[in-house]
């Protein structure tokens, strides 16, 4: 069963078409990569799905409810959570603190005082940063912003967890673990993820499978072994370096 249904999405910035026609559906507990050289319109689409950005025209419904043009915090309540590519956490509050303004403000239901602690220290558990609950987050390695990032994420109670390349910039060890802690929550939270990844390999790994964008249209969907052994598409990905990180 499609969790997310996106329909005809097309996204123009003037005469630029961003996103063009796409079609994506992500079944329900699966893990759906998203692929595509830097300008692919891969980070336009996350941003549409959470209500950051409006769409030009097109459909998206969430667990068989139209929520295109809804705001973004009514998107999150109905269960959708993002990351971003540039990790922001609040640099003034602790790890703690972070967590707690995601289960205080980004739920449907806002739990009871009493609650709150528990929620937050199960999620910093899972998350593998129990233990540096009470630093600032502004002192944080990179790898611990991301987990960080997820955390606030998970913090909204999501079905849907849409993870904007968190392994980006990280050792190899530390893609690894990820790939670990991701997968383990999953399981143990029931979410489904869509994740844009340049991680190759991770994504690979994780994938049940995967849509490939190109200069904002879908040229291609399958299995990550039907994806890799596309030469048209090794050639679009790699060959093409023409966006930034924040319209890409």
């Amino acid at each position: 069963m499609s969790l997310l249904d996106i329909q005809n999405l097309t996204k123009t910035f003037g005469g630029i078409k961003a996103l063009d026609a796409v079609e994506l559906y992500v079944e329900e507990g699966s893990v759906h990569g998203l692929m595509g050289a830097n300008g692919a319109g891969k980070t336009t689409l996350f941003s549409i799905v959470a209500g950051n950005q409006s769409l030009t025209s097109g459909t998206i419904s969430f667990a068989g409810t139209r929520i295109d043009g809804k705001r973004p915090d009514q998107i999150c309540h109905a269960g959708i959570a993002r990351t971003f590519q540039i990790v922001r956490p609040f640099s003034g509050m602790t790890v703690r603190q972070n967590v707690e303004i995601a289960v205080l403000f980004g739920r449907k239901q806002t739990p009871v005082r009493g609650e709150i602690a528990g929620i937050t220290d199960e999620i910093l558990t899972q998350c593998g940063l129990i233990g540096l609950s009470d630093q600032s987050s502004g002192t944080l390695t990179l790898a611990t912003r991301k987990r960080l990032e997820v955390a606030r994420a998970l913090g909204t109670d999501p079905k849907l967890l849409m993870l904007d390349e968190v392994m980006a910039g990280l050792t190899p060890t530390e893609v690894d673990d990820m790939i670990t802690a991701l997968l383990t929550l999953k399981d143990r939270m029931g979410l489904t993820i869509l994740i844009i990844e340049h991680v190759m390999s991770a994504l690979n790994r994780m994938s049940d499978c995967i849509t490939v964008l190109h200069h904002g249209q879908l040229i291609a969907h399958g299995t990550a072994k039907t994806i890799s052994a596309n030469p048209a598409i090794a050639e679009a990905y790699f060959g093409t370096d023409d966006g930034d990180e924040e319209t890409d």
